[in-house]
Formats: structure tokens, C-alpha cells, sequence
């Protein structure tokens, strides 16, 4: 008897507790700015292309990215979480405000647990050619 309701009581216990999350969100982060010349360029598209070993170009489409954020009009834009490892980021905008033109500009970035976690840079960007 003694043993069945210790029993119930262990489920009961066990039972109105919250379940564990299924993943546990990583403490990643990119920011960046981004600029021409010492202009910000406000509303800029950041496309992220993960675990790249090489530049992925300026004319591959939306889909092939595996993340996209955009810069406000503080010209500055983050994301979060990112996962581990070597990414590249990819910057497109339009100078309005001195040079009516679009503009373009990229970067690798890592990001580890062990290393940098949380990343905040400037992306500068430049006429496209």
C-alpha cells in the first residue's frame, strides 16, 4: 500500500512539471552596419549563406541563402541564433542619400561557442560594378 502511493505521488510530482524544451536556443548572435564610405545605408538586405568555405556571389536568388535579415534606418541590422561555424554574409543596398546607386558588399564571419559567439561589425559596401 505504502508502495503505491509513494508511486502516485512520484507521478503526481513528475507529472506537473513543465516538459524540457526540445532545443535549447544557442547564445549567437550577428550584427552589422552597413556603410559607403562613412555613409550609412539604411534598409539594407543581409542575406546568410551557413557553413561556406567560399564567397557565394551577388547574383545567386533569394532561396539559396539560408537566412535573411535587413538593416533599419539606423542602417543597422542582427540575428539570432545563428549556428556554429563559417558563414558569409552578403550585403545589398541603394545609396540615395549621396550617390543614387545600388550597392554591394561581403563578408566572412565565424561564429563558435568557444570563440565568438556574438558578433557585431561593419559591413562596407560599394557601387555595383
Amino acid at each position: 500500500m505504502k508502495k503505491v502511493l509513494a508511486a502516485c505521488l512520484l507521478t503526481i510530482g513528475f507529472g506537473c512539471r513543465p516538459a524540457p524544451p526540445e532545443t535549447i536556443p544557442l547564445p549567437t548572435q550577428i550584427c552589422v552596419t552597413t556603410q559607403h564610405h562613412s555613409w550609412p545605408i539604411p534598409n539594407a538586405t543581409i542575406y546568410v549563406k551557413y557553413d561556406a568555405d567560399s564567397f557565394p556571389g551577388y547574383l545567386q536568388p533569394a532561396a539559396y541563402f539560408d537566412a535573411v535579415f535587413k538593416t533599419g534606418q539606423n542602417a543597422r541590422g542582427c540575428i539570432a541564433p545563428v549556428p556554429e561555424g563559417r558563414h558569409w554574409l552578403v550585403a545589398l543596398g541603394y545609396d540615395s542619400l549621396y550617390y543614387p546607386h545600388e550597392v554591394m558588399g561581403n563578408m566572412p564571419v565565424t561564429i563558435s561557442l568557444d570563440g565568438i559567439a556574438k558578433f557585431d561589425t561593419i559591413i562596407y559596401v560599394s557601387e555595383k560594378h
